[in-house]
């Protein structure tokens, strides 16, 4: 069976490109990755995210998982981002354990800017957030000496660099997560949020050979 297309359905999300469709041949089928490039149009919690294929057999549909999207009220671009959190994958008994989403903000202006905290769109939290200053690299992790983030934040000098360590646990009953983020800034006295991410907390394969159990969380906002 050819895959001749999909589109994906959910109230939450709008695609934004034309779909792209990755092919690689085993030695007794087809894998085909799907690749959407989405914005979130509203704040919603539990969406239903749905997939229809179109083969040459006829078509299929089945659920793809649930999305927790929000659109940030006032968008900044004051950091850059030269690392990006890259997120995770493992064997199915991997999602007991905690997850980390570690990124380094650096600040390339002359004016100092505060990182209070982070904003998600719903269905997980970090249970802790740190950071290091003008590290040599990013570790990885939770490294020890990293500092708790506070409710007062930290201030990022100018042409500093903050490297960012958050910690988290997958929801329950979920094997695969989608991740994109608000970083909570303040400069000049001024409020704003910067997305970071996105990044995909995965296990390696289907449980089973079914897709069906291969269901992510879309936590994203944008």
């Amino acid at each position: 069976m050819q895959l001749r297309g999909a589109e994906l359905i959910t109230d939450a999300l709008k695609p934004i490109a034309p779909l792209q469709i990755e092919t690689s041949q085993q030695k007794t089928f087809y894998q085909y990755a799907l690749l959407w490039n989405t914005r979130a149009v509203g704040a919603y919690q539990a969406a239903p995210v749905r997939v229809t294929i179109r083969l040459t057999s006829g078509e299929q549909s089945f659920a793809l998982g649930k999305a927790y999207t929000r659109v940030v009220e006032h968008p900044v671009d004051w950091l850059a981002l030269p690392y990006l959190p890259g997120g995770e994958a493992g064997q199915p008994d991997y999602v007991t354990d905690p997850h980390y989403f570690d990124f380094r903000f650096a600040n390339r202006s002359d004016v100092p800017v505060r990182l209070l905290g982070f904003e998600t769109a719903g269905g997980f939290q970090f249970s802790k957030v740190g950071y290091t200053m003008n590290s040599k690299d990013v570790p990885g992790g939770y490294p020890k000496d990293a500092k708790p983030l506070t409710s007062a934040g930290v201030l990022i000098p100018p042409h500093a660099i903050c490297n960012v360590y958050a910690e988290f646990k997958q929801p329950s009953g979920y094997l695969n997560d989608l991740i994109q983020v608000a970083a909570v800034l303040e400069r000049g006295g001024v409020r704003g949020e910067e997305i970071v991410g996105p990044a995909m907390y995965t296990v390696n394969y289907f449980l089973n050979d079914d897709p069906s159990a291969y269901y992510p969380a879309l936590n994203v906002t944008s």
